[in-house]
């Protein structure tokens, strides 16, 4: 009874193929049977993903195509032959398959008019030619687009337009924008970490009228349709309480590259045509020592190892005013190892031992401050707890006298033990 319904069915819908009289500009048959591309065949009731493999075709005497491809069925190998007169009305396929069972049959039939994602016909099987026809019918599948995931983040950049340097009561416009590769979703513009704008586009202005002193940060983040962030550069740029210039800065540490050991002594020196009033060290933004004259010193630590932001501000005489900008400081962990150096001074100025002391760079970078010792009452150091690898000694005094260490440097390979008699001779 189902063999005789698909029959039915398949024989109205090969008439409605072969004689609908709605006839339209169609699709070339080479489009339809493109190679790649897949269909649901059903056989005389058994179905399967028919695969067109790829094959040849050409033009026609009289301007149609024809064509010839291998495909597979059932897992199983066949061939395909498609015709289109010069008019491309009529489209005709033959399909040699095979089933499951092993049985080949030829399937011939058309390509609709009205869709070019349907096509049917009978069935005749070779090795039983006396049988009664059967009915095939092909629907193409609907070609599905791989998603692709997006990972990659806007490209966001970020300015201010004039320079960096503002008094109290100006005002100060923001430029953010961002570029993607698919869409930008949103920018948002912060200052000193404080959302202040969004914008639900690819370019993003902020503008306000700014009333605090002192250095302030600001940057973007741009967000594309699928989620991915770019942040820009930061941007510093400060405020004037007035428009006086405000006294010269030069500022420094020691030691340069500290660690989580040593005490740092932050130096800040300031001048000015009207005189310096007064000088203030700040640590993690906070104020630790001002200073009433041109010069100010202050020695904190140790620190705990990461990152140490200072700057320093300066007042004149006159009233004016200068903020410094954040300095960054990477202060670096201690290693701790089982080497150990030592040695002593000898010579003519062995006497002078106690104003000299010996800076301890490394390991390999010789540039990278360990730590710093005096000598003792007997003209002795000693460095433990040491990382193996090369080392800078070097001996100095802040004292002012004729006697000085030879050699003033030396350098030291230590290999996971004590490496003594790394003497110095002063004279």
């Amino acid at each position: 009874m189902k063999k005789i319904c698909l029959m039915v069915f398949l024989s109205i819908s090969l008439l409605f193929l072969i004689f609908s009289s709605q006839v339209k500009a169609r699709t070339e048959i080479y489009n339809i049977l493109a190679k790649g591309s897949k269909w649901v065949l059903n056989v005389d009731g058994e179905v399967g993903i028919l695969e067109l493999l790829g094959g040849r075709g050409g033009r026609t005497r009289d301007g149609g195509w024809e064509m010839a491809m291998d495909i597979r069925w059932q897992n199983n190998p066949g061939t395909l032959k498609a015709w289109a007169d010069g008019r491309n009305i009529e489209q005709r396929v033959v399909l040699n398959v095979q089933r499951k069972n092993g049985l080949k049959v030829t399937c011939e039939g058309y390509i609709a008019q009205e869709t070019d994602k349907f096509m049917a016909g009978i069935t005749k099987h070779p090795a039983r030619p006396r049988d009664i026809k059967g009915a095939w019918y092909a629907i193409k599948k609907k070609s599905l687009t791989p998603r692709v995931v997006d990972t990659e983040s806007p490209k966001t950049s970020i300015e201010v337009e004039g320079i960096l340097v503002f008094t109290r009561g100006d005002k100060i416009k923001i430029r953010a924008s961002a570029e993607d590769n698919v869409k930008v979703a949103k920018i948002n513009i912060y200052v000193d970490g404080k959302l202040v704008k969004t914008c639900k586009a690819w370019e993003c202005w902020y503008s306000e009228k700014l009333t605090q002193v002192g250095p302030h940060k600001c940057w973007a983040v741009a967000e594309d349709t699928s989620g991915n962030k770019g942040r820009s550069k930061t941007l510093e740029f400060m405020v004037h309480p007035t428009a006086k210039p405000g006294p010269a800065l030069t500022t420094k540490i020691q030691p340069y590259h500290p660690n989580s050991q040593d005490k740092i002594k932050f130096i800040a020196k300031a001048s000015h045509p009207s005189g310096v009033k007064s000088i203030t060290i700040f640590i993690n933004n906070r104020p630790v020592k001002t200073c009433n004259q041109d010069h100010c010193e202050y020695q904190g630590g140790p620190y705990p190892a990461g990152k140490l932001v200072w700057r320093v501000s300066a007042k004149s005489r006159d009233g004016g005013v200068t903020y410094g900008y954040d300095n960054t400081l990477e202060i670096k962990p201690l290693e701790i190892g089982k080497c150990s150096i030592s040695g002593k001074v000898y010579g003519a100025g062995a006497d002078a031992a106690r104003v000299f002391f010996v800076i301890l760079y490394g390991p390999n970078d010789l540039n990278l401050h360990r730590e710093t010792k005096h000598f003792d009452a007997n003209g002795r150091y000693r460095f433990t707890g040491l990382p193996n690898g090369r080392y800078l000694l070097v001996v100095d005094t802040r004292a002012d006298i004729a006697i000085g260490p030879h050699p003033s440097r030396r350098v030291i390979e230590c290999r996971g033990g004590p490496v003594s008699n790394v003497d110095f001779e002063l004279k």
